[in-house]
């Protein structure tokens, strides 16, 4: 895929599992196993304050 989109991209693996696949292979360049959690966090902070 990073090919066919032809310029620099960032593969981020996401999900609890995520690390699991970090020993395994060397495609992802970002492995983020609580980014949904952390944006979640992030969204209730702007509108709770």
């Amino acid at each position: 895929m990073k090919r066919e989109i032809g310029r620099p991209v960032k593969v981020v693996a996401t999900g609890g599992l995520a690390t699991l696949f970090e020993k395994q292979t060397d495609v992802f360049d970002v492995i983020e196993a609580d980014l949904t959690i952390q944006g979640l966090a992030m969204m209730w902070d702007r509108h709770h304050i």
